[in-house]
């Protein structure tokens, strides 16, 4: 069953993984797909075609009348379900304080406790 209907306002969450220098970002494996270009992206469902490609329910997304922070190449895309959040969903994310998502912490002071 789908979980998004036509005229829903839905955003755009790619997965998220870690590169090679340990930055947060789209995974690796989706990095070069079109698709990435619109992660963040805030939009509206116009068409749902429940049987898309090799079986996977997918939906049609349109950028046009929504202000977004992210650069739009094109102004709709096609997106699998499982890239797309409720677009109501404004609430702060939490910060992440413990994992291998959190930032690293550096060298706060030196060892010797004066200036170098």
């Amino acid at each position: 069953m789908a979980a998004f209907s036509v005229g829903e306002d839905v955003r755009v969450a790619m997965p998220k993984g870690v590169n090679k220098r340990g930055v947060v970002g789209i995974s690796v494996l989706y990095s070069t797909w079109p698709e990435a270009r619109f992660d963040g992206a805030l939009g509206t469902i116009v068409e749902l075609n429940p049987s898309g490609t090799y079986g996977i329910p997918l939906y049609l997304v349109d950028f046009r009348d929504h202000k977004n922070r992210t650069a739009i190449p094109w102004q709709s895309q096609w997106f699998r379900e499982e890239w797309l959040i409720p677009g109501a969903d404004r609430a702060p994310q939490p910060v992440a304080t413990a994992g291998e998502l959190v930032a690293a912490d550096g060298m706060g002071q030196t060892t010797t406790r004066e200036s170098s």
